[in-house]
């Protein structure tokens, strides 16, 4: 009987581009993302949802009621307590081209719930906190080689987890000018699993399992700036700032080395345990971000605008190691209408909205990619608020998009429905009696 030496395979670029080809799991209930096998996992659109139905425009967006998460300076704005929260139902499709395959996979999850509420009546003086993921790990896939002395070597490579950031914002305003702030605690967990199974018809092997699990958190701040220019009494331009330092973040990770059996009754059995390792200590590098912006608008009747922002995700790393990331850049552009707020037909009240956004992808294994995003919404109101001094909206985006190019051996489609509830009614404004 030998044992196979259970060791991860190299993650050089073609051993990578190789393993990304061969996908050989469909999930048709679950998210199967490739790319998130690489630093903290698939960068996610950490908007809400009325920023995404602009093609994610937030730099430069404030609202009253529209609780803007990215550039904490919005906060200054609000003028009615809101519950925000929102979900997302997804469906991804991955093509690849050596050899000519295609899988799919469909999902439902909350992308962010937050609370943001107006701190005086008399000045622009808000506050926000909330939750909302960053980055999520979902994958699973296979690829087989032959080695000399063996009939042929199957990999299997499986990630589960993601990032997360709970957050307290605050941000004060003049006539022109508002400042805001956020910082909070971001967390999160990455468990990443191979196992390599060698198949021979006259010597039998032992399957090896290697398996790392992360856990990571640290504080955080980011701050945002809002400057309003205004032409005339309904018509400003405003400009956004945003941006955020590096982050380093306490890690600790237990490391498995074993062989095991697959077993019809518990899955796997462990035969020898070749090497543990149990909270070994460490830190993980989060990137810092630039982002600048500005929208155009008239009261009640129409806004657009455009964005850009930077991320340096070529600084992270993983216990001082580097993944093939790069620095990557976002621009973004979007603007609604509004036919009549207050008309008398429900439809000329309806806020309509579309988007799009184009930009690097941070992911640079194999040939480096290219992201882009088209978007489309819209606002439903749910009690005309002239009647009263509550607001319930609710708001729906639908994005479309796709991952790589014709370069790319392994490319991905994306579509998405986003809801998201903005809730401010009489649960959070009591009604007061003479």
């Amino acid at each position: 009987m030998h044992s196979a030496k259970p060791t991860t395979r190299p993650d050089g670029a073609l051993a990578v581009a190789t393993a990304l080809l061969l996908c050989t799991q469909t999930a048709t209930a679950q998210e199967n993302s490739p790319y998130s096998r690489f630093g903290l996992g698939d960068v996610l659109n950490s908007q809400n949802i009325v920023s995404r139905s602009l093609g994610g425009l937030s730099i430069g967006f404030t609202d009253y009621q529209a609780v803007n998460f990215v550039n904490p300076a919005s906060y200054a704005n609000l003028k009615v307590t809101t519950l925000d929260v929102g979900v997302e139902v997804s469906s991804r499709t991955l093509r690849t081209t050596e050899p000519v395959r295609r899988f799919n996979s469909k999902y439902m999850i909350p992308t962010y719930v937050q609370i943001g509420m107006p701190l005086s009546k008399t000045r622009n003086w808000g506050l926000n906190f909330g939750m909302v993921p960053l980055t999520r790990i979902n994958y699973n896939l296979s690829t087989r080689t032959r080695v000399a002395g063996v009939d042929s070597v199957l990999y299997n490579y499986m990630g589960k987890g993601g990032t997360y950031q709970a957050f307290a914002g605050m941000a004060y305003g003049g006539k022109r000018l508002s400042v805001g702030l956020n910082t909070g605690y971001r967390f999160g967990n990455r468990l990443y699993t191979t196992r390599v199974i060698l198949v021979n018809d006259t010597v039998p092997y032992r399957k090896a399992n290697a398996s790392d699990t992360t856990r990571y958190g640290g504080l955080y701040a980011e701050a945002g700036l809002l400057y309003t220019i205004p032409f005339g009494k309904t018509t400003r331009l405003r400009l956004g700032l945003t941006g955020s330092l590096q982050q380093n973040m306490r890690a600790a990770r237990d490391i498995s080395r074993e062989t095991f059996e697959y077993s019809p009754s518990n899955g796997i059995d462990i035969l020898d345990s070749v090497y543990r390792a149990l909270d070994e200590k460490g830190t993980i590098v989060y990137p810092g971000s630039l982002g600048f912006g500005f929208t155009v608008e008239k009261d009640a009747k129409w806004l657009f605008g455009a964005e850009f922002q930077r991320v340096q995700w070529g600084d992270y790393r993983y216990y001082g190691q580097a993944d093939p990331l790069r620095n990557s850049w976002t621009a973004r552009a979007g603007g609604q209408y509004i036919p009549d707020v207050n008309g008398k037909g429900y439809w000329s009240r309806v806020i309509y909205r579309a988007g799009i956004s184009f930009g690097t992808d941070p992911v640079t294994a194999g040939q480096p990619m290219n992201q882009i995003l088209a978007s489309a919404g819209v606002a439903l109101p749910v009690r005309r608020s002239f009647y009263t001094n509550q607001f319930t909206t609710v708001n729906l985006a639908f994005e479309a998009g796709t991952r790589g190019n014709k370069s790319n051996t392994l490319r991905e489609n994306l579509f998405r429905v986003a809801l998201g509830l903005n809730l401010s009614d009489i649960w959070f404004n009591p009604r007061k009696y003479d």
